[in-house]
């Protein structure tokens, strides 16, 4: 008796396990791929003494192609940016020969350009998480407003972004899908003026955004 149960369970079971599997699959395998994002930065480090708060103003575009195996290759062009607003101090402005005690506005906007190698575990699945690594350089601004005086200093720099994420795929056949990642990212940037005194920054990224995939 407990047999035939076994045996009734598992002709029961079996189909929707296989059926299941078969839904989380792709009914293609990927060829490419490009991303849209949105990013909120959270600075580190000196970059973090320089402007303490996160900040979602920002944003990505990517693309990989798929090489062999998981093995994906491609890039990231973004545009990010971190601000604060900062209680009184006093500065001295040297090529006006005064000294001024208000509160002062700090942001910094980067563009990085990186190359990105990637593998996805099972890319041929509805959820495919992935490990890449991103390297290329930024320009960064760094500005410091005091009342109507805007100091500031532009740099590049060389970059390292090691990233882990996912894509979910929105339906078998389909084209379209979400992404999600966390990276780490460390520049070779400086902030080098008054009492600023940085080097090598650094921040985290949380990126959420849209996939499309190409068969």
């Amino acid at each position: 008796m407990k047999k035939l149960i076994i045996i009734v369970i598992m002709a029961v079971t079996l189909p929707c396990i296989l059926q299941a599997q078969e839904k989380a699959s792709l009914g293609y395998t990927p060829h490419s791929y490009y991303t849209f994002s949105w990013n909120t930065a959270f600075p580190l480090g000196d970059f973090h003494n320089w402007v303490s708060q996160p900040s979602p103003a920002g944003f990505d575009i990517g693309g990989r192609y798929l090489l062999m195996k998981g093995v994906t290759v491609g890039f990231n062009i973004s545009w990010q940016r971190v601000s604060k607003i900062y209680d009184a101090q006093t500065y001295t402005i040297p090529d006006k020969g005064i000294a001024i005690t208000a509160e002062n506005y700090r942001f910094t906007w980067m563009v990085p350009f990186q190359v990105v190698i990637g593998y996805h575990f099972i890319p041929d699945k509805l959820v495919s998480p992935y490990v890449s690594l991103g390297i290329g350089g930024d320009y960064m601004e760094h500005h410091l407003l005091i009342q109507e005086y805007d100091i500031y200093e532009d740099r590049w720099d060389f970059s390292l972004t090691p990233e882990v994420g996912a894509l979910v795929k929105f339906g078998n056949y389909s084209n379209w899908g979400a992404l999600v990642a966390f990276n780490y990212k460390w520049t070779t940037n400086q902030i080098e003026f008054y009492n600023n005194n940085t080097k090598d920054l650094q921040m985290l990224n949380l990126r959420i955004g849209f996939t499309y995939i190409v068969r």
